[in-house]
């Protein structure tokens, strides 16, 4: 999986942290930023062989509240669609026969803000006629090119799906961890440190539809706050 383009801002001081924000509100906001760019392919889990792969192109919807102050102290110039953070992601699989892997980058246009990320599908149990397909995933991703804001992302989920014809399917259920570290430069030149150790539970459905050559996959997951992601692919 390549997997992630985060819009959340188009220069560099789009995350600029005011001297009022307090430590509730840099949770709150560093929380939805880590469900932003958590590394997921926006498919189910299982194992590709080796001759395996697909490439394609999805978003990230999520919800936020562009009037509180978690969102007015902590963003320099609004990016959001709708009251939405919407990601827009660059997705690439690889089978490895007994597992599946992905990796992610995004550049935002016009600043220097990145992410990268990765993931790894591994079967317990692999799908047949009758049978479904359970998998765990672990996932990683982090925020770079933001001076004053640093944010990486784990996770680890179990998969459930079955194939119907064309149609899969899935459910999973899992644990994300965020690491976050916010940075204000005061008048006086000093520096305010503020930090963020989470954990929050993530249950994910969502259904696959393969086409003679695309793959759509539209899911939603409660974590933070419920988001929505879809995704087209080419593959097999």
């Amino acid at each position: 999986m390549l997997c992630v383009a985060l819009p959340l801002m188009g220069q560099t001081d789009d995350i600029d942290f005011d001297p009022a924000i307090t430590q509730e509100q840099f949770e709150t906001f560093s929380r939805l930023v880590a469900q932003g760019i958590y590394a997921t392919p926006i498919d189910a889990a299982r194992a590709r062989g080796l001759l395996g792969f697909d490439i394609g192109v999805g978003a990230t919807a999520i919800p936020v509240d562009t009037d509180a102050p978690y969102w007015q102290n902590a963003v320099g110039e609004d990016f959001t669609v709708s009251d939405h953070v919407v990601v827009p992601r660059a997705i690439v699989s690889k089978g490895l026969s007994v597992a599946t892997l992905s990796a992610m980058y995004s550049k935002v246009p016009d600043s220097d803000i990145a992410v990268w990320g990765a993931s790894l599908d591994v079967p317990i149990i692999s799908g047949g006629i009758v049978k479904p397909t359970l998998a765990v995933r672990g996932s990683y991703a982090t925020l770079q090119g933001v001076e004053s804001f640093d944010l990486n992302t784990y996770g680890v989920e179990v998969f459930l799906s079955k194939g119907f014809g064309p149609v899969t399917p899935y459910i999973a259920a899992g644990r994300a961890r965020s690491d976050a570290e916010g940075r204000i430069t005061l008048a006086n030149a000093s520096t305010v440190t503020l930090t963020d150790e989470a954990d929050s539970n993530r249950i994910t459905v969502g259904v696959k539809l393969s086409l003679l050559l695309p793959k759509i996959v539209v899911e939603a997951t409660q974590g933070e706050e419920r988001s929505y992601a879809a995704k087209v692919s080419f593959g097999f």
